[in-house]
C-alpha cells in the first residue's frame, strides 16, 4: 500500500497542469495558481487515505473536496483528473461577470458597452452584459454581480433575497444618468471589498437537543445538482455530532462517492452502527427514481449493506427534513415541508402528520411533481416554468395549496429560493383558499435545510435498528 502510494504521488508531481506549480511538501503535494490552491493529502490511517482540496483564493471558500481510500490507482488517477478540471473551471471564472438589468434592457445595454470599454482601458478582468428585467433570473446565476437601474430599484430587495449568493446593487441616479464608467466602476470595487467582509457568516446548527442513543450514526445528505454536488455527512454518537463534512464535486457518481465517504470514515472511526442516506427522488425497495444521477435498476441499499455489513435506509431528503424541523420543536403536530430548488420545474413535498414521516402505500407520498408537470407544456418547462418568478410563485403556491386541501397541516416548511417572500405566497394562496384555513408559515434556506435533513435521517436510522 505504501508502494501505491508513492506511485500515486509520483505520477501526481510529474503532470504538467496549466499555469499550476506542483511542490512535493512530504505528505501532501501542493499546488499553486493564483487564482486557486489544491492540496493532495496522504493519511497514513493503516490504510492511506487521500484528501483532495481546492480552495479559490478570492473568497477562500472549497470549490473541491473528497476523500477515499487509495486501492487503484486509475481510479486515483481519474479523481485526480476532476481536481484538475475544477483548477481549469475556477480560472474562467475570474472574469468578474456583471449583469445589469433595465425595464426593456436598451439603457442597461448602452451602459454595459461604456463600462466593458472602460474595463479594457483599465485591464480590469470584468465582463459586462445587460438585460431587460423580465428576463433577469433567467440569466443572473451565472453572474458575480447584479446592476439594476434606478427605474427598477425597488425589486433590489426581492432581487437580494432570491440571489443570496450574488452580490445585488442598485445603480445610483446620477451615474446612470450620466453614464459615467469610471464612477461605476470605482462603485463596484468599492461594494465588493464591502460584500467580501461580511460575506463569511455561516449558518451554525439549531437542532442539536433531546437525542439520546447509544448507536453511532452515519447521516449523509446528497444534494445532487447539474453545477456544483454536494454530499454532507455526519457521524452521531448518542445523538452528538462527532465527524461533520461536505464533500463537493461537480460531477455525482452515486456509487463511487458514497463509497469513498464510507470507506474513509470506516478508516477514521473503525466502525458505525447504522447508515442513513436522504436523497432526492423517489425511493422504493432500495431503489432510487432519480434521473441523470442513479439507474433505478440499482439497488443501492443491498449493495451498500453487502459490502459495509450495517444496515442501510434511503429516504427522500424532504421526508428527512420535515422530520429533524418536527423533532427540534413542540408546537406543531402536522408539518409539510415545501421545496422548489432553483432551476427545477416542480417541487416536492415532505410530510410528518400527527408525529409520523407520512410515506404511503408506494412511498412517493409527496412526488407532486406527477400532478404539477401536467398542468405546463413541455416546451415550456425549461424557461418560464423554471425562471420566471411569477410562474414559479404560481407553481409553488399551487403545491402548497395541494398540500393543504389534502393534510390541512399545522405549519407548512418552505424552501424556495425564487419565492424567498412568505407574504406573497400567502397572497397567493389566499385568493383560492379562506385566510382563516390558512396554516403557519416558516422560511427555511440551504443550510438550514442541510441541518434538518441530516437530524431527521439519523432519527429515521434509530428507528429502523430499532424495529430490525
Amino acid at each position: 500500500m505504501k508502494q501505491l502510494a508513492n506511485d500515486f504521488k509520483s505520477w501526481i508531481l510529474a503532470q504538467k497542469i496549466p499555469d499550476a506549480t506542483l511542490k512535493d511538501a512530504g505528505d501532501s503535494v501542493k499546488i499553486s495558481t493564483s487564482y486557486a490552491a489544491g492540496e493532495v493529502n496522504f493519511h497514513d490511517l493503516d490504510v492511506f487515505i487521500i484528501e483532495m482540496v481546492v480552495t479559490n483564493l478570492a473568497d477562500g471558500e472549497n470549490k473541491f473536496y473528497l476523500h477515499f481510500e487509495l486501492k487503484d490507482l486509475a481510479y486515483a488517477q481519474e479523481l485526480f483528473g476532476e481536481m484538475v478540471e475544477t483548477l481549469a473551471d475556477l480560472k474562467k471564472q475570474q472574469t468578474l461577470k456583471i449583469l445589469l438589468s433595465c425595464t426593456g434592457g436598451l439603457t442597461t445595454g448602452f451602459f454595459a458597452e461604456k463600462l466593458n470599454d472602460a474595463a479594457k482601458l483599465l485591464s480590469l478582468d470584468y465582463e459586462f452584459n445587460a438585460v431587460p428585467f423580465h428576463k433577469l433570473y433567467s440569466a443572473a446565476f451565472n453572474y458575480s454581480v447584479i446592476l439594476l437601474a434606478p427605474q427598477i430599484a425597488y425589486q433590489a430587495k426581492a432581487a437580494q433575497e432570491v440571489l443570496s449568493s450574488q452580490l445585488v446593487l442598485k445603480i445610483p441616479p446620477k451615474v446612470f444618468a450620466s453614464y459615467d464608467a469610471a464612477e461605476m466602476l470605482k462603485f463596484i470595487r468599492a461594494e465588493l471589498e464591502s460584500w467580501k467582509k461580511t460575506a463569511a457568516e455561516r449558518f451554525i446548527a439549531k437542532v442539536r437537543k433531546g437525542i439520546r442513543s447509544d448507536a453511532r450514526i452515519l447521516s449523509i445528505a446528497i444534494m445532487p445538482s447539474n453545477a456544483q454536488s454536494r454530499i454532507a455527512y455526519r457521524i452521531y454518537e448518542k445523538g452528538a455530532p462527532i465527524l461533520d463534512e461536505t464533500v463537493i464535486k461537480n460531477k455525482l457518481n452515486y456509487i463511487n462517492d458514497l463509497r469513498d465517504i464510507l470507506d474513509t470514515v470506516a478508516c477514521r472511526c473503525k466502525n458505525f452502527d447504522a447508515i442513513g442516506i436522504a436523497t432526492g427522488g423517489t425511493i422504493h425497495d432500495g431503489h432510487i427514481d432519480l434521473e441523470h444521477f442513479i439507474s433505478p435498476d440499482i439497488n443501492l441499499q443491498k449493495l451498500l449493506e453487502d459490502k459495509y455489513g450495517v444496515p442501510v435506509t434511503i429516504t427522500n431528503n424532504l421526508k428527512s427534513a420535515a422530520l429533524g424541523y418536527y423533532v427540534q420543536q413542540d408546537k406543531y403536530e402536522n408539518i409539510l415541508f415545501v421545496s422548489r430548488p432553483v432551476g427545477y420545474r416542480a417541487g416536492g413535498i415532505g410530510m410528518v402528520l400527527n408525529g409520523r414521516v407520512f410515506n404511503g402505500a408506494h412511498n412517493m407520498a409527496g412526488e407532486i411533481r406527477y400532478t404539477t408537470e401536467s398542468f405546463v407544456a413541455k416546451e415550456d418547462w425549461d424557461n418560464r416554468v423554471m425562471y420566471d418568478l411569477d410562474k414559479i410563485l404560481d407553481g409553488v403556491a399551487f403545491e402548497i395549496r395541494a398540500g393543504i386541501s389534502v393534510v390541512d397541516p399545522d405549519l407548512i416548511c418552505l424552501r424556495s429560493p425564487m419565492t424567498p417572500d412568505i407574504e406573497r405566497v400567502k397572497a397567493k394562496l389566499a385568493e383560492f383558499i379562506p385566510k382563516k384555513y390558512l396554516p403557519d408559515f416558516v422560511y427555511l434556506r440551504d443550510e438550514e435545510m442541510q441541518e434538518y435533513v441530516l437530524l431527521g435521517q439519523m432519527i429515521l436510522s434509530l428507528e429502523s435498528l430499532e424495529k430490525n
